[in-house]
């Protein structure tokens, strides 16, 4: 039983660090810490979180938040590098997450289909390439006409993309939480002829 815990923790370790290195990398290639500083001092209180971390957020509120960046030169370069940057990291937390997925899978030994598995992290990937891509756009709509230049059925499509991914994280993350558990949980020691 302890060999399966420790190889249990070493599988929830795995997509925990592939996740913060990522985070760490991107956020600091991209000069992120600019843009949360700029917000930090320029934004009201309740428009400082990114939006990447929103459960949801409105027209207005992406409005609000980034015309404090876009007064900032070196913040709305950071932005943009962030969003472009944010199209490869679901792929570096998408393999880490995939991988212990399947590793939990593998030493729970039940033979349920690979797809259960596969399809939380799918969902996130994609929806967190919506997300970007859809706030790359609107982002360029709202350097070159402000407010008006954003488009709210779209900003809605971020938002809910953004939600999904979320959600979509979660639930892949306490998936493999819980196989990990059953694994330690059903493990039985080999009996000695």
């Amino acid at each position: 039983m302890l060999k399966t815990l420790v190889q249990a923790m070493v599988i929830a370790a795995l997509p925990t660090l592939v996740f913060f290195a990522a985070a760490a990398v991107m956020s600091k290639a991209s000069n992120l810490e600019h843009v949360d500083q700029v917000v930090g001092v320029t934004a009201a209180p309740a428009d400082r979180q990114p939006l990447h971390f929103r459960l949801g957020y409105s027209t207005d509120e992406v409005s609000r938040y980034w015309a404090a960046i876009v007064a900032d030169d070196i913040a709305l370069e950071a932005e943009r590098r962030f969003l472009h940057l944010d199209l490869v990291f679901p792929v570096a937390y998408g393999a880490g997450l995939g991988t212990a997925l399947l590793m939990a899978w593998s030493l729970l030994r039940r033979s349920f289909s690979r797809v259960w598995l596969v399809a939380p992290v799918a969902i996130t990937l994609l929806a967190d390439w919506t997300e970007n891509l859809v706030q790359l756009a609107q982002l360029r709509r709202y350097v070159a006409a402000g407010a008006s230049g954003l488009q709210d059925g779209w900003i809605r499509l971020a938002s809910g993309a953004t939600i999904v991914k979320l959600v979509s994280f979660a639930g892949a993350s306490l998936l493999m939480v819980s196989l990990l558990i059953m694994a330690v949980c059903s493990h039985r020691p080999a009996q000695e002829p």
